[in-house]
């Protein structure tokens, strides 16, 4: 039998197990914001896009996504393929999303980059033998996902108190880097613009924030 001074203490302690559990399970409480993939433009950075073709099931098949776009973006000497999805099921994203999002499946390495024309912004990127070249970015609530590992654990205190946001997945594919250097793809222009006016609507192309 509990000896009634420890009853208090259970109490809190029940309590406070109970706050994640009505968010989550219950509840399933979710942080709305008035971001959208709506808001990328079809015309990026001197590239012109146009859907790429996915089934209209596919963002939430493969991802949990209601809110997701896949273009073609072609410029007169380029073409790389953009796909930006969200989703609450923030493992869906980060964990290979290359698995569901590339048609190519001899990535062989990846490796964490930063850009020297945006070093505020973490990067994937992914190696084939030849051919393709991908790179991918994630981004949550207001700031960029650099190592997936410690964002679950950093996040997993917050969760316990508040509702999920939403993830989001910037992939861009380039068929034909032609043995390029990575930082001299003209295509990134298209992500980097993609990402500003995803979270600032609002910023005049190729203003950066400060």
């Amino acid at each position: 039998m509990i000896s009634t001074r420890f009853v208090p203490i259970i109490c809190a302690l029940l309590a406070m197990a109970l706050v994640p559990t009505v968010i989550h399970s219950y509840a399933n409480t979710r942080v709305i914001d008035d971001r959208t993939t709506a808001a990328i433009p079809a015309s990026l950075a001197g590239y012109d896009g146009t859907p790429s073709g996915r089934n209209a099931t596919w963002g939430r098949r493969r991802f949990e996504s209601h809110d997701w776009i896949e273009r073609i973006y072609r410029s007169k000497d380029d073409q790389v393929k953009l796909s930006v999805i969200r989703s609450y099921d923030a493992k869906a994203l980060y964990h290979h999303p290359e698995l569901a999002v590339s048609n190519d499946s001899s990535w062989v390495r990846s490796e964490g980059r930063r850009f020297a024309q945006r070093p505020d912004i973490p990067v994937r990127v992914l190696f084939a033998d030849s051919g393709p070249v991908a790179l991918y970015v994630l981004h949550y609530g207001e700031r960029f996902v650099e190592d997936p590992i410690a964002f679950q654990l950093r996040s997993a205190g917050e969760l316990l108190f508040r509702g999920r946001q939403a993830m989001t997945l910037f992939f861009l594919t380039d068929e034909r880097p032609a043995g390029r250097d990575i930082e001299a793809l003209p295509g990134l222009a298209v992500v980097w613009m993609a990402i500003d006016r995803f979270t600032d609507p609002s910023r005049e192309p190729g203003v950066r924030s400060r």
